[in-house]
Protein backbone atom coordinates (compact mmCIF):
# COMPACT_ATOMS: atom_id res chain seq x y z
CA UNK A 1 0.00 0.00 0.00
CA UNK A 2 2.91 2.59 0.87
CA UNK A 3 4.41 1.83 -2.54
CA UNK A 4 1.06 2.32 -4.10
CA UNK A 5 1.08 5.38 -2.40
CA UNK A 6 4.23 7.05 -2.75
CA UNK A 7 3.65 6.02 -6.69
CA UNK A 8 0.70 8.27 -6.89
CA UNK A 9 2.22 11.30 -5.22
CA UNK A 10 5.34 10.92 -7.32
CA UNK A 11 2.72 11.10 -10.47
CA UNK A 12 0.92 14.17 -9.22
CA UNK A 13 3.52 16.20 -7.88
CA UNK A 14 6.40 15.83 -10.91
CA UNK A 15 5.11 13.83 -13.80
CA UNK A 16 1.73 15.15 -13.97
CA UNK A 17 2.79 18.40 -12.66
CA UNK A 18 4.66 18.25 -16.20
CA UNK A 19 1.82 18.67 -18.02
CA UNK A 20 1.71 21.81 -19.75
CA UNK A 21 0.66 22.41 -23.46
CA UNK A 22 4.24 22.88 -25.84
CA UNK A 23 4.56 26.54 -26.00
CA UNK A 24 5.69 28.96 -28.75
CA UNK A 25 8.83 29.21 -27.81
CA UNK A 26 9.56 25.34 -28.44
CA UNK A 27 8.41 25.98 -32.24
CA UNK A 28 11.23 25.43 -34.20
CA UNK A 29 13.06 28.02 -35.51
CA UNK A 30 12.56 29.01 -39.69
CA UNK A 31 15.39 28.10 -41.87
CA UNK A 32 17.70 30.56 -42.64
CA UNK A 33 17.72 31.14 -46.71
CA UNK A 34 21.24 31.89 -48.57
CA UNK A 35 20.96 35.23 -50.60
CA UNK A 36 23.65 36.29 -53.02
CA UNK A 37 26.08 38.80 -51.61
CA UNK A 38 26.61 42.32 -53.74
CA UNK A 39 30.15 43.78 -54.36
CA UNK A 40 28.43 46.48 -52.82
CA UNK A 41 27.18 44.80 -49.65
CA UNK A 42 30.69 42.61 -49.67
CA UNK A 43 32.53 45.85 -49.20
CA UNK A 44 30.61 47.73 -46.84
CA UNK A 45 31.06 47.26 -42.90
CA UNK A 46 30.16 45.20 -41.23
CA UNK A 47 28.18 45.42 -38.09
CA UNK A 48 27.93 44.01 -35.20
CA UNK A 49 26.83 41.17 -34.33
CA UNK A 50 23.80 41.28 -31.56
CA UNK A 51 24.36 39.45 -28.24
CA UNK A 52 21.65 36.63 -28.10
CA UNK A 53 23.18 34.88 -24.64
CA UNK A 54 20.75 35.42 -21.78
CA UNK A 55 22.00 38.65 -19.88
CA UNK A 56 23.74 37.50 -16.54
CA UNK A 57 22.75 38.87 -13.13
CA UNK A 58 25.18 40.68 -11.36
CA UNK A 59 26.26 38.93 -7.36
CA UNK A 60 24.50 42.89 -6.17
CA UNK A 61 21.69 43.01 -8.06
CA UNK A 62 20.99 38.84 -7.57
CA UNK A 63 17.73 38.29 -5.51
CA UNK A 64 15.69 35.51 -5.28
CA UNK A 65 13.10 37.16 -7.49
CA UNK A 66 15.51 38.12 -10.06
CA UNK A 67 16.85 34.35 -10.73
CA UNK A 68 13.47 32.95 -10.70
CA UNK A 69 12.86 35.54 -13.53
CA UNK A 70 15.74 34.54 -14.86
CA UNK A 71 15.25 30.44 -14.73
CA UNK A 72 11.76 30.87 -16.44
CA UNK A 73 13.36 32.81 -19.26
CA UNK A 74 15.99 29.84 -19.93
CA UNK A 75 13.72 27.58 -19.23
CA UNK A 76 11.63 27.83 -22.61
CA UNK A 77 14.82 27.44 -24.53
CA UNK A 78 15.57 23.76 -23.71
CA UNK A 79 14.61 22.34 -26.99
CA UNK A 80 17.07 19.18 -27.40
CA UNK A 81 17.85 17.57 -23.93
CA UNK A 82 18.39 14.50 -21.84
CA UNK A 83 17.82 14.96 -18.17
CA UNK A 84 18.39 11.80 -15.47
CA UNK A 85 16.70 12.59 -12.41
CA UNK A 86 15.81 11.07 -9.36
CA UNK A 87 13.03 11.96 -6.76
CA UNK A 88 13.06 10.20 -3.37
CA UNK A 89 10.37 9.45 -0.74
CA UNK A 90 10.31 8.71 2.57
CA UNK A 91 7.99 8.09 5.17
CA UNK A 92 7.92 6.31 8.84
CA UNK A 93 11.90 5.49 7.99
CA UNK A 94 10.97 3.56 4.49
CA UNK A 95 12.36 5.25 1.52
CA UNK A 96 11.33 4.72 -2.29
CA UNK A 97 13.30 5.82 -5.05
CA UNK A 98 11.96 6.64 -8.70
CA UNK A 99 14.75 8.01 -11.42
CA UNK A 100 13.68 9.06 -14.43
CA UNK A 101 15.67 8.79 -18.04
CA UNK A 102 14.59 11.65 -20.54
CA UNK A 103 15.74 12.49 -24.12
CA UNK A 104 13.91 15.74 -25.71
CA UNK A 105 14.29 16.76 -29.72
CA UNK A 106 12.01 19.40 -31.65
CA UNK A 107 11.95 19.09 -35.18
CA UNK A 108 9.53 21.15 -37.46
CA UNK A 109 6.64 20.86 -35.86
CA UNK A 110 7.33 17.50 -34.07
CA UNK A 111 8.15 16.87 -30.40
CA UNK A 112 9.47 13.88 -29.70
CA UNK A 113 9.73 12.52 -26.98
CA UNK A 114 11.37 9.29 -24.66
CA UNK A 115 10.56 8.79 -21.01
CA UNK A 116 11.78 5.75 -18.73
CA UNK A 117 10.47 5.72 -15.06
CA UNK A 118 12.54 3.39 -13.00
CA UNK A 119 11.55 2.19 -9.73
CA UNK A 120 12.50 0.45 -7.76
CA UNK A 121 11.34 -3.42 -7.13
CA UNK A 122 8.32 -2.61 -9.86
CA UNK A 123 8.33 -2.57 -13.79
CA UNK A 124 10.03 -0.13 -16.05
CA UNK A 125 7.60 2.50 -17.73
CA UNK A 126 8.00 3.80 -21.02
CA UNK A 127 6.12 6.61 -22.42
CA UNK A 128 7.56 7.13 -26.23
CA UNK A 129 6.36 10.08 -29.08
CA UNK A 130 8.03 10.21 -32.37
CA UNK A 131 5.74 13.76 -32.47
CA UNK A 132 2.68 11.51 -34.50
CA UNK A 133 2.05 8.96 -32.00
CA UNK A 134 2.19 8.34 -28.00
CA UNK A 135 3.06 4.86 -26.87
CA UNK A 136 3.11 3.59 -22.72
CA UNK A 137 3.88 0.99 -21.71
CA UNK A 138 4.61 -0.83 -18.39
CA UNK A 139 7.61 -3.80 -19.22
CA UNK A 140 5.83 -7.11 -18.43
CA UNK A 141 2.37 -5.92 -19.44
CA UNK A 142 0.33 -7.97 -21.66
CA UNK A 143 -1.03 -4.57 -23.19
CA UNK A 144 0.57 -1.44 -24.63
CA UNK A 145 -1.74 1.81 -25.66
CA UNK A 146 -0.93 4.29 -28.05
CA UNK A 147 -2.83 7.35 -28.99
CA UNK A 148 -2.54 10.49 -30.86
CA UNK A 149 0.49 12.39 -30.16
CA UNK A 150 -1.38 15.60 -29.27
CA UNK A 151 -3.54 13.67 -26.93
CA UNK A 152 -0.87 11.73 -24.87
CA UNK A 153 -1.70 12.54 -21.69
CA UNK A 154 0.72 14.24 -19.16
CA UNK A 155 3.58 12.27 -19.08
CA UNK A 156 5.33 13.18 -22.41
CA UNK A 157 5.03 16.78 -21.58
CA UNK A 158 8.63 18.58 -21.27
CA UNK A 159 9.80 19.47 -17.78
CA UNK A 160 11.26 23.19 -18.72
CA UNK A 161 7.42 23.70 -19.81
CA UNK A 162 6.39 23.05 -16.32
CA UNK A 163 9.08 24.77 -14.53
CA UNK A 164 8.25 28.87 -14.43
CA UNK A 165 4.41 27.34 -13.98
CA UNK A 166 5.59 25.78 -10.59
CA UNK A 167 7.53 28.84 -9.58
CA UNK A 168 4.80 31.41 -10.32
CA UNK A 169 2.32 29.06 -8.38
CA UNK A 170 5.34 29.11 -5.21
CA UNK A 171 5.39 32.10 -5.20
CA UNK A 172 1.96 33.24 -4.97
CA UNK A 173 1.79 30.98 -1.65
CA UNK A 174 5.40 31.26 -0.24
CA UNK A 175 7.72 34.20 0.59
CA UNK A 176 11.17 33.71 -0.94
CA UNK A 177 14.15 33.76 0.55
CA UNK A 178 17.73 33.55 -1.14
CA UNK A 179 20.31 31.35 0.80
CA UNK A 180 23.42 30.05 -0.55
CA UNK A 181 24.92 28.60 -3.30
CA UNK A 182 25.74 25.33 -3.77
CA UNK A 183 27.19 22.84 -6.59
CA UNK A 184 24.92 19.93 -7.94
CA UNK A 185 25.66 17.84 -10.43
CA UNK A 186 28.24 19.99 -11.75
CA UNK A 187 26.33 23.19 -12.08
CA UNK A 188 25.68 26.08 -9.41
CA UNK A 189 22.64 25.83 -7.14
CA UNK A 190 21.29 29.20 -5.89
CA UNK A 191 18.97 27.91 -3.10
CA UNK A 192 15.83 29.69 -2.65
CA UNK A 193 13.67 29.02 0.52
CA UNK A 194 9.98 29.29 0.15
CA UNK A 195 8.18 29.56 3.22
CA UNK A 196 4.71 29.02 3.28
CA UNK A 197 2.67 32.29 4.01
CA UNK A 198 -0.07 31.84 7.36
CA UNK A 199 -3.17 31.63 5.01
CA UNK A 200 -2.16 29.07 2.62
CA UNK A 201 -0.68 26.81 5.36
CA UNK A 202 1.47 24.91 2.74
CA UNK A 203 4.66 22.99 2.48
CA UNK A 204 8.19 24.56 3.21
CA UNK A 205 10.12 24.15 0.10
CA UNK A 206 13.83 24.30 -0.60
CA UNK A 207 14.71 24.88 -4.46
CA UNK A 208 18.03 24.82 -6.10
CA UNK A 209 17.96 26.79 -9.39
CA UNK A 210 20.56 27.17 -12.16
CA UNK A 211 20.29 30.10 -13.88
CA UNK A 212 22.26 29.20 -17.24
CA UNK A 213 20.35 26.02 -18.23
CA UNK A 214 16.92 26.96 -16.83
CA UNK A 215 17.20 24.19 -14.09
CA UNK A 216 15.45 22.90 -11.11
CA UNK A 217 18.86 21.47 -9.54
CA UNK A 218 16.80 19.85 -6.65
CA UNK A 219 14.23 20.78 -4.38
CA UNK A 220 13.64 19.48 -1.34
CA UNK A 221 10.01 19.38 0.66
CA UNK A 222 8.70 18.08 4.28
CA UNK A 223 5.15 17.90 5.25
CA UNK A 224 3.51 15.97 7.92
CA UNK A 225 6.29 13.75 8.50
CA UNK A 226 6.85 12.80 4.62
CA UNK A 227 9.70 14.05 2.54
CA UNK A 228 10.37 13.86 -0.82
CA UNK A 229 13.55 14.96 -2.73
CA UNK A 230 14.14 15.69 -6.44
CA UNK A 231 17.39 16.14 -7.69
CA UNK A 232 19.07 16.63 -11.41
CA UNK A 233 21.67 13.32 -11.75
CA UNK A 234 22.47 14.35 -15.12
CA UNK A 235 21.69 17.02 -17.76
CA UNK A 236 22.62 16.91 -21.60
CA UNK A 237 21.85 20.31 -23.08
CA UNK A 238 22.77 19.44 -27.09
CA UNK A 239 21.83 15.65 -27.39
CA UNK A 240 22.14 14.16 -31.38
CA UNK A 241 19.06 13.42 -32.81
CA UNK A 242 18.47 9.93 -33.22
CA UNK A 243 14.87 8.80 -34.65
CA UNK A 244 15.06 5.16 -33.46
CA UNK A 245 15.27 6.22 -29.50
CA UNK A 246 11.40 7.74 -30.36
CA UNK A 247 10.64 3.85 -31.37
CA UNK A 248 9.23 1.64 -28.88
CA UNK A 249 10.11 -2.03 -29.32
CA UNK A 250 7.45 -4.08 -27.94
CA UNK A 251 7.51 -8.15 -27.76
CA UNK A 252 5.62 -9.59 -30.05
CA UNK A 253 2.62 -11.27 -27.82
CA UNK A 254 2.08 -7.91 -26.28
CA UNK A 255 -1.60 -6.56 -27.17
CA UNK A 256 -1.74 -2.93 -28.45
CA UNK A 257 -5.02 -0.84 -28.06
CA UNK A 258 -5.35 1.89 -29.85
CA UNK A 259 -6.77 4.81 -28.17
CA UNK A 260 -6.17 7.55 -31.05
CA UNK A 261 -8.92 9.89 -32.26
CA UNK A 262 -11.17 8.95 -34.79
CA UNK A 263 -10.95 10.89 -38.09
CA UNK A 264 -13.21 13.40 -38.56
CA UNK A 265 -16.70 12.96 -40.89
CA UNK A 266 -15.74 13.87 -44.01
CA UNK A 267 -18.86 13.09 -45.93
CA UNK A 268 -21.17 15.96 -46.92
CA UNK A 269 -24.60 13.85 -47.07
CA UNK A 270 -23.97 13.93 -42.98
CA UNK A 271 -24.46 17.60 -43.02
Amino acid sequence: MFKRWLILIVAVLYLSGCGTQENEAEESPPEETTEEVTEEEASAPSEEPEDTEEPSISPESMTAESIVDAVEAQAGENLNYYLHTRISMEYQEETQVSETKEWYHTEDDKSFVRREVHTEDLPVQYYVSDGEKTWQYSEGDAVAYVSDAMHGGDMTARPSSAIGNRLRSYQESHTMALEETVEIAGYTGHHIAFTPKEETGGTTLDVYLNIENGLILKEDMIQDGHQMVYELLEYDGAIEHSAGRYTLDLPEDVEIIDMSQPEPETDLDSF
